[in-house]
C-alpha cells in the first residue's frame, strides 16, 4: 500500500509540473496610453510588425497593439515584474540593466556582408 501511494504521488508531481504555464498579462489600453507607452517602448529599439510593437527582453516579450499590451514571460511573477518595471525606459539607458531592460538587438540589420 506504501508503494502505491508513493507510486500516485509520484505521476501526481510528473503531472503537474508538466503543467507549468508560461505567465502572460494581458491589458486593455485606451489611445492615450498607447500612445505614451508606443513613445516609452520605442526608445528600447523594438521590432515594429504592422500595427505590432515587440520588445523582446532577457526574461519576456512586451507586445504592443493600438487597444492592448501584453506581456509574455516565463512565469507570472517575472511578467508582473516587467510590466512594473516598464516605466523605467523614461530613464537614460544606462539605468535600464537594473531593471532588467535591454535595447531590443536586431542582429540581422546589424550584419551586412561586403562586397
Amino acid at each position: 500500500m506504501d508503494d502505491e501511494s508513493s507510486s500516485s504521488s509520484f505521476w501526481l508531481s510528473k503531472i503537474l509540473k508538466s503543467r507549468k504555464k508560461e505567465g502572460i498579462i494581458e491589458q486593455k489600453i485606451t489611445e492615450d496610453a498607447y500612445r505614451d507607452l508606443k513613445a516609452l517602448l520605442m526608445r528600447a529599439k523594438p521590432d515594429v510588425i504592422g500595427d505590432k510593437i515587440i520588445l523582446k527582453l532577457p526574461n519576456g516579450t512586451v507586445e504592443l497593439r493600438k487597444d492592448k499590451l501584453k506581456v509574455i514571460a516565463e512565469n507570472q511573477e517575472q511578467a508582473e515584474k516587467i510590466l512594473r518595471n516598464l516605466h523605467h525606459y523614461s530613464m537614460p539607458p544606462g539605468l535600464w540593466p537594473a531593471y532588467g531592460l535591454s535595447y531590443s538587438i536586431k542582429r540581422g540589420s546589424l550584419l551586412k556582408s561586403r562586397s
